[in-house]
């Protein structure tokens, strides 16, 4: 008996070492592409003006080649296939400007973005070396861009990549420039820093990023002032704590570590009731005067404060999730509710929240860019929601399709090319049934999706759900998942 069990369990790990290794030779599935189709005519449709923040009448629409052909009587005679727009609002693409993306993004994350009408994102992390198993790499998110302009690929076009982060306390700045020049050799278009950067070793980087022509984007590094990072020339500041951690009374003593004995609940109390408008200020008009950029990414810190929040824990958006994405929202969530245990650590997070949001506002009151981004695994739903708190925070729904759109595009240098509905620009289009001018919440009655010129009706962009959903639940990925996550160079970081 004991043999014929031995021969049993022998066979059955003998199929499931089969199994994994014809799931890691075998490449997985593409998403379903965009109809092929590159002349359309789409008719009775009512076109936004971004900057005027109005739609104007119904009227038609060419698309040629990608781009947009002509507006209005002009595009009436013009051969493509024809797309009864039904009245619908006409709006351009949105852009994710801060996401990740990983060797299975294609599989997991991408058909989101477009299902969710986000045509372009900026990848706010590359691979600390040339290649990855887990992470995608420079070289791999040129060849998707290309291939979305060919119509081979579904997926948001990648427009900014920034680097592995220099995060590490004890770079020197030798050690700082080197990476900078490597890292510069390979096509990036940005340094990315992060939280524990010394404040020589933060300079150093500036000015690698200044003789480079590089940018400079990120996290704020504790010990560095946000006066300084601007004097510096960060482009971008990444997250809503930002603000909170810079505009209370005892910044300076927190950046030099004064504060560190406090509690997480005590120092979340005490930055939102120490906070002085005066400093914020101060920060607004030197942001606005250098042009430096300010993503929030509110829907991170909402999940902060709905750690607990049994609703949000079985948001059914979550079952579009890998296993591994799945497993690291649940660790955070938990480690999170950990640190910020019972009520008051509840209600520490949601005032610490809610402050973030008023910051904004008045940012953006101020003349500071705002610009739309996610940073969490299911971006492209989020992205809604990050649009709807932006909108909560004071801004106005145009003011937040400017900041979706042709606010993006501007950051990225393609404002000639993108982000808004002209003859010329490219064809990222997302057709709506209702007005998102009147409600935020319209962004999310899509009925149609034109990404390079090729369209996604509702029957793709459905199809692009369901392939997600059956991809994050295939174990031929989970396989590759756990395979590219144990050799890759980054998983103890991750």
């Amino acid at each position: 008996m004991l043999k014929k069990i031995t021969a049993v369990l022998a066979s059955i790990i003998g199929l499931i070492a089969l199994f994994a290794l014809y799931s890691i030779l075998t490449p997985p599935s593409e998403p379903p592409l965009p109809d092929q189709q590159t002349r359309y005519v789409i008719h009775n449709v009512k076109i936004l003006d971004v900057e005027a923040g109005s739609f104007g009448p119904s009227v038609s629409i060419a698309i040629r080649d990608g781009r947009i052909a002509a507006i209005g009587p002009g595009a009436e005679g013009l051969a493509g296939m024809a797309v009864d727009g039904r009245g619908g609002f006409l709006v351009p693409g949105f852009w994710d400007m801060h996401m990740h993306s990983f060797q299975l993004s294609p599989q997991f994350h991408f058909p989101l973005f477009v299902a969710n009408g986000v045509t372009s994102v900026r990848d706010m992390m590359d691979c600390p070396e040339l290649t990855d198993s887990l992470i995608a790499c420079v070289g791999d998110k040129r060849r998707w861009a290309a291939a979305v302009d060919a119509g081979k690929l579904t997926a948001p076009k990648i427009v900014e990549i920034a680097s592995f982060y220099f995060e590490r306390p004890d770079m020197t700045v030798s050690q700082v420039k080197d990476r900078a020049r490597r890292y510069a050799e390979r096509d990036i278009d940005a340094f990315k820093v992060y939280n524990r950067l010394t404040p020589e070793a933060y300079a150093a980087l500036a000015r690698s990023a200044v003789k480079m022509d590089m940018r400079l984007v990120g996290h704020l590094p504790k010990q560095v002032s946000l006066e300084t990072a601007i004097k510096a020339g960060q482009d971008s500041f990444e997250h809503a704590r930002l603000l909170l951690e810079q505009c209370f009374t005892e910044a300076e003593d927190w950046r030099a570590g004064k504060l560190d004995g406090l509690t997480p609940n005590v120092l979340l109390e005490r930055m939102v009731r120490a906070h002085d408008p005066k400093i914020c200020a101060d920060h607004f008009a030197a942001m606005q005067a250098a042009g430096a950029w300010f993503v929030p990414t509110h829907v991170t810190r909402e999940e902060d404060a709905l750690s607990t929040d049994d609703v949000f824990l079985n948001d059914p958006r979550l079952d579009y999730l890998d296993p591994m994405s799945r497993w690291a929202f649940t660790d955070d969530q938990k480690a999170t509710a950990t640190r910020f245990p019972d009520r008051r650590g509840t209600h520490a997070l949601k005032a610490y929240f809610a402050r973030g949001l008023e910051l904004t506002g008045k940012a953006h009151q101020a003349g500071v860019g705002i610009l739309i981004g996610t940073d969490t695994a299911i971006g492209g739903f989020r992205y809604h929601d990050e649009m709807a708190h932006l909108v909560r925070s004071g801004m106005s729904p145009a003011d937040v399709l400017r900041a979706a759109t042709t606010d993006a595009a501007r950051y990225a240098g393609l404002g000639l090319e993108s982000g808004s509905i002209a003859i010329g620009k490219r064809a990222d289009l997302v057709l709506l049934t209702a007005n998102p001018l009147e409600n935020i919440q319209n962004t999310r009655t899509i009925r149609a999706v034109w990404l390079a010129g090729r369209l996604h009706d509702r029957q793709r962009l459905d199809a692009l759900l369901d392939f997600t959903k059956a991809e994050a639940n295939n174990p031929a990925n989970w396989v590759r998942l756990l395979w590219g996550f144990a050799k890759s160079s980054v998983s103890k970081e991750l």
